[in-house]
Protein backbone atom coordinates (compact mmCIF):
# COMPACT_ATOMS: atom_id res chain seq x y z
CA UNK A 1 0.00 0.00 0.00
CA UNK A 2 1.67 3.54 -0.80
CA UNK A 3 2.15 6.01 1.05
CA UNK A 4 1.06 9.59 -0.75
CA UNK A 5 1.33 12.43 2.03
CA UNK A 6 -0.82 15.74 1.83
CA UNK A 7 1.46 19.01 2.76
CA UNK A 8 0.08 21.25 4.86
CA UNK A 9 1.80 24.23 3.13
CA UNK A 10 0.83 27.99 2.34
CA UNK A 11 -2.98 28.72 3.27
CA UNK A 12 -5.38 30.20 0.75
CA UNK A 13 -7.94 32.25 1.99
CA UNK A 14 -11.00 32.66 -0.02
CA UNK A 15 -13.73 35.10 0.37
CA UNK A 16 -17.42 33.73 1.36
CA UNK A 17 -20.11 33.64 -0.94
CA UNK A 18 -23.55 34.79 0.44
CA UNK A 19 -25.56 31.47 -0.81
CA UNK A 20 -25.90 28.02 1.10
CA UNK A 21 -24.87 26.02 -1.94
CA UNK A 22 -21.40 27.71 -2.01
CA UNK A 23 -21.28 28.45 1.89
CA UNK A 24 -17.95 27.17 3.38
CA UNK A 25 -17.89 23.37 4.78
CA UNK A 26 -15.86 21.25 6.89
CA UNK A 27 -13.24 18.49 5.81
CA UNK A 28 -11.16 16.15 7.87
CA UNK A 29 -7.97 15.19 6.54
CA UNK A 30 -4.25 13.82 7.36
CA UNK A 31 -0.67 13.89 6.15
CA UNK A 32 -1.18 10.08 5.59
CA UNK A 33 -4.89 8.36 5.47
CA UNK A 34 -2.88 4.97 4.18
CA UNK A 35 -0.40 3.76 6.48
CA UNK A 36 1.42 -0.19 6.29
CA UNK A 37 2.71 -0.33 10.07
CA UNK A 38 0.58 0.28 13.06
CA UNK A 39 2.21 2.25 15.70
CA UNK A 40 2.86 5.09 12.81
CA UNK A 41 2.08 8.53 13.19
CA UNK A 42 0.02 10.67 11.50
CA UNK A 43 -1.28 14.31 11.45
CA UNK A 44 -4.48 14.90 11.79
CA UNK A 45 -6.33 18.56 10.70
CA UNK A 46 -9.04 20.38 9.03
CA UNK A 47 -9.97 22.16 6.71
CA UNK A 48 -12.80 25.11 6.20
CA UNK A 49 -14.05 26.84 3.40
CA UNK A 50 -13.90 25.47 -0.06
CA UNK A 51 -10.25 24.73 -1.54
CA UNK A 52 -8.35 21.62 -0.99
CA UNK A 53 -6.01 20.34 0.36
CA UNK A 54 -6.33 23.59 3.23
CA UNK A 55 -8.46 26.72 2.91
CA UNK A 56 -9.85 29.03 5.77
CA UNK A 57 -8.42 28.56 9.10
CA UNK A 58 -10.86 27.14 12.09
CA UNK A 59 -11.82 28.03 15.31
CA UNK A 60 -11.63 25.50 17.76
CA UNK A 61 -14.85 27.09 19.82
CA UNK A 62 -16.63 26.27 17.18
CA UNK A 63 -16.39 22.86 17.10
CA UNK A 64 -18.77 20.58 18.78
CA UNK A 65 -17.07 17.39 18.75
CA UNK A 66 -12.99 16.60 17.01
CA UNK A 67 -12.85 12.67 17.84
CA UNK A 68 -10.15 10.06 16.55
CA UNK A 69 -12.02 6.72 16.63
CA UNK A 70 -10.13 3.53 16.89
CA UNK A 71 -11.11 0.23 14.99
CA UNK A 72 -11.65 -1.07 18.56
CA UNK A 73 -14.13 1.29 19.48
CA UNK A 74 -12.37 3.44 21.86
CA UNK A 75 -12.42 7.23 21.30
CA UNK A 76 -10.11 10.05 21.94
CA UNK A 77 -10.76 13.59 21.83
CA UNK A 78 -8.31 15.46 19.86
CA UNK A 79 -6.74 18.88 20.65
CA UNK A 80 -8.54 22.14 19.88
CA UNK A 81 -7.12 25.76 19.71
CA UNK A 82 -7.38 29.01 18.57
CA UNK A 83 -8.08 29.76 15.06
CA UNK A 84 -5.65 27.42 13.07
CA UNK A 85 -5.74 24.14 10.95
CA UNK A 86 -6.82 21.91 14.33
CA UNK A 87 -3.66 19.60 13.62
CA UNK A 88 -2.64 16.71 15.75
CA UNK A 89 -0.05 14.27 15.67
CA UNK A 90 -1.52 11.30 16.46
CA UNK A 91 -0.74 7.35 16.69
CA UNK A 92 -2.04 4.54 15.27
CA UNK A 93 -1.76 1.75 16.64
CA UNK A 94 -4.53 -0.98 15.70
CA UNK A 95 -4.77 -2.40 12.48
CA UNK A 96 -8.13 -1.36 10.98
CA UNK A 97 -9.94 1.75 10.16
CA UNK A 98 -9.57 4.43 12.12
CA UNK A 99 -12.13 7.50 11.66
CA UNK A 100 -12.11 10.97 12.10
CA UNK A 101 -15.28 12.29 13.46
CA UNK A 102 -15.85 16.38 13.68
CA UNK A 103 -19.18 18.33 14.30
CA UNK A 104 -19.54 21.72 13.63
CA UNK A 105 -21.81 23.86 16.22
CA UNK A 106 -25.25 24.70 14.67
CA UNK A 107 -25.69 28.25 13.53
CA UNK A 108 -28.62 29.51 12.43
CA UNK A 109 -27.84 32.53 9.06
CA UNK A 110 -30.72 34.63 7.61
CA UNK A 111 -30.61 36.07 4.51
CA UNK A 112 -32.00 39.74 3.78
CA UNK A 113 -32.52 42.37 0.83
CA UNK A 114 -31.41 45.16 2.09
CA UNK A 115 -32.64 49.20 0.98
CA UNK A 116 -30.74 48.95 -2.59
CA UNK A 117 -31.99 45.44 -3.12
CA UNK A 118 -28.57 43.96 -2.18
CA UNK A 119 -29.05 40.07 -0.47
CA UNK A 120 -26.91 40.07 2.88
CA UNK A 121 -26.33 37.14 4.35
CA UNK A 122 -26.42 37.83 8.74
CA UNK A 123 -25.70 35.67 11.35
CA UNK A 124 -29.01 35.15 13.93
CA UNK A 125 -32.51 33.98 13.47
CA UNK A 126 -35.02 35.84 12.00
CA UNK A 127 -36.17 37.78 15.19
CA UNK A 128 -32.91 39.40 15.14
CA UNK A 129 -33.40 41.07 12.00
CA UNK A 130 -34.58 44.80 12.30
CA UNK A 131 -34.25 45.93 8.93
CA UNK A 132 -34.24 44.75 5.76
CA UNK A 133 -36.88 42.39 4.33
CA UNK A 134 -35.88 38.51 5.10
CA UNK A 135 -35.63 36.60 1.99
CA UNK A 136 -35.46 33.29 4.17
CA UNK A 137 -33.22 31.58 7.47
CA UNK A 138 -31.35 28.66 7.72
CA UNK A 139 -29.96 26.27 10.65
CA UNK A 140 -26.23 24.72 9.34
CA UNK A 141 -25.40 21.72 10.62
CA UNK A 142 -21.95 20.27 9.31
CA UNK A 143 -20.08 17.40 9.73
CA UNK A 144 -16.74 15.51 8.64
CA UNK A 145 -15.21 12.64 8.54
CA UNK A 146 -11.59 11.24 7.60
CA UNK A 147 -10.91 7.51 7.16
CA UNK A 148 -6.92 6.13 7.84
CA UNK A 149 -6.53 2.67 7.17
CA UNK A 150 -3.57 0.84 9.12
CA UNK A 151 -2.22 -2.58 8.27
CA UNK A 152 -3.56 -4.51 5.11
CA UNK A 153 -6.73 -2.96 3.59
CA UNK A 154 -9.77 -4.42 5.24
CA UNK A 155 -12.44 -6.75 3.30
CA UNK A 156 -14.55 -5.88 6.35
CA UNK A 157 -17.45 -3.07 5.90
CA UNK A 158 -17.15 0.01 7.97
CA UNK A 159 -19.56 1.09 10.55
CA UNK A 160 -21.21 4.30 10.57
CA UNK A 161 -20.06 6.70 13.29
CA UNK A 162 -23.75 7.95 14.34
CA UNK A 163 -23.16 11.32 13.02
CA UNK A 164 -26.25 13.02 12.48
CA UNK A 165 -25.61 12.92 8.49
CA UNK A 166 -22.28 11.34 7.64
CA UNK A 167 -21.65 9.57 4.21
CA UNK A 168 -20.44 5.90 4.89
CA UNK A 169 -18.53 3.87 2.35
CA UNK A 170 -20.29 0.21 1.87
CA UNK A 171 -17.28 -1.17 -0.05
CA UNK A 172 -14.50 -2.08 1.97
CA UNK A 173 -10.90 -0.91 1.74
CA UNK A 174 -9.26 -3.78 -0.31
CA UNK A 175 -11.91 -2.15 -2.90
CA UNK A 176 -10.52 2.09 -3.14
CA UNK A 177 -9.25 1.37 -6.35
CA UNK A 178 -9.19 3.93 -9.23
CA UNK A 179 -11.51 2.46 -11.84
CA UNK A 180 -13.92 1.15 -9.72
CA UNK A 181 -17.03 1.59 -8.94
CA UNK A 182 -17.66 2.47 -5.11
CA UNK A 183 -20.72 2.44 -3.27
CA UNK A 184 -21.36 5.24 -0.50
CA UNK A 185 -24.63 5.56 1.60
CA UNK A 186 -25.46 8.87 3.29
CA UNK A 187 -27.69 8.63 6.58
CA UNK A 188 -29.53 11.46 8.06
CA UNK A 189 -30.05 10.90 11.49
CA UNK A 190 -28.89 6.71 11.37
CA UNK A 191 -31.68 6.43 8.59
CA UNK A 192 -30.93 6.31 4.65
CA UNK A 193 -31.50 10.03 2.85
CA UNK A 194 -32.79 9.89 -0.63
CA UNK A 195 -32.63 12.89 -3.72
CA UNK A 196 -29.65 13.94 -1.89
CA UNK A 197 -27.20 15.69 -4.00
CA UNK A 198 -23.69 14.17 -3.49
CA UNK A 199 -20.25 15.45 -5.28
CA UNK A 200 -16.82 14.68 -5.27
CA UNK A 201 -13.26 15.40 -6.15
CA UNK A 202 -9.98 14.32 -5.44
CA UNK A 203 -6.94 16.56 -3.95
CA UNK A 204 -5.23 18.48 -7.13
CA UNK A 205 -8.09 18.45 -9.30
CA UNK A 206 -8.96 22.37 -10.50
CA UNK A 207 -10.15 24.40 -10.00
CA UNK A 208 -9.16 23.74 -6.57
CA UNK A 209 -12.83 25.02 -5.62
CA UNK A 210 -14.24 22.75 -7.98
CA UNK A 211 -16.12 18.86 -7.92
CA UNK A 212 -15.30 16.61 -10.67
CA UNK A 213 -18.23 14.44 -10.07
CA UNK A 214 -21.99 15.12 -8.73
CA UNK A 215 -24.84 12.14 -8.24
CA UNK A 216 -28.15 11.99 -6.41
CA UNK A 217 -29.12 8.95 -3.99
CA UNK A 218 -31.20 6.54 -4.56
CA UNK A 219 -34.07 5.91 -2.26
CA UNK A 220 -31.92 3.87 -0.23
CA UNK A 221 -29.42 6.56 0.27
CA UNK A 222 -27.11 5.11 -1.65
CA UNK A 223 -24.65 6.55 -4.54
CA UNK A 224 -22.01 5.02 -7.00
CA UNK A 225 -18.92 6.96 -7.63
CA UNK A 226 -16.14 5.70 -10.03
CA UNK A 227 -12.66 7.47 -9.46
CA UNK A 228 -10.74 8.62 -11.94
CA UNK A 229 -7.58 8.46 -10.42
CA UNK A 230 -5.95 7.04 -7.67
CA UNK A 231 -5.21 9.73 -4.70
CA UNK A 232 -6.91 11.45 -1.84
CA UNK A 233 -10.76 11.69 -2.25
CA UNK A 234 -13.42 14.23 -0.75
CA UNK A 235 -17.51 13.62 -1.03
CA UNK A 236 -19.79 16.03 0.23
CA UNK A 237 -23.23 16.06 0.50
CA UNK A 238 -25.98 18.83 1.24
CA UNK A 239 -29.57 18.78 2.23
CA UNK A 240 -31.64 21.07 3.05
CA UNK A 241 -35.26 20.85 4.42
CA UNK A 242 -38.21 22.03 5.91
CA UNK A 243 -37.96 23.58 9.27
CA UNK A 244 -40.56 22.08 11.71
CA UNK A 245 -43.23 23.10 13.95
CA UNK A 246 -42.31 26.21 16.43
CA UNK A 247 -38.89 26.62 14.10
CA UNK A 248 -40.40 27.92 11.40
CA UNK A 249 -40.80 31.51 13.65
CA UNK A 250 -36.44 31.44 13.93
CA UNK A 251 -35.43 29.82 11.04
CA UNK A 252 -37.43 28.28 7.47
CA UNK A 253 -34.89 25.37 6.48
CA UNK A 254 -32.58 22.76 8.48
CA UNK A 255 -29.41 22.62 6.34
CA UNK A 256 -27.37 18.96 7.18
CA UNK A 257 -23.80 19.32 5.22
CA UNK A 258 -21.65 16.23 5.36
CA UNK A 259 -17.98 15.46 3.82
CA UNK A 260 -16.14 11.84 3.68
CA UNK A 261 -12.60 12.02 2.77
CA UNK A 262 -10.66 8.74 1.73
CA UNK A 263 -7.77 7.59 -0.04
CA UNK A 264 -7.89 5.60 -3.19
CA UNK A 265 -5.34 3.14 -4.59
CA UNK A 266 -3.74 3.25 -8.15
Amino acid sequence: MGKPRIVIGALVLSLAVPSSISSHEIKALASQLSIEKPGTKTTVYLSWGHRLPVDDLIDGSSLERYDLLAPSGTTTALKRSELSLQANVVEVKETGTYQVLVGRKAGIYTYVFDEDGSRLLKRGPKSAIKEGKIDYALRSQQFAKALIVVGPASTGPIKPAALPIEITPLDSPAAWKSGQTLRFQVLLQGKPLSAANVTARYVGFKPDNGWCYATTTNRDGEVCVRPCQGGIWVLKVNSRLLARDAAREQYDFDSYTATLTLEIQP
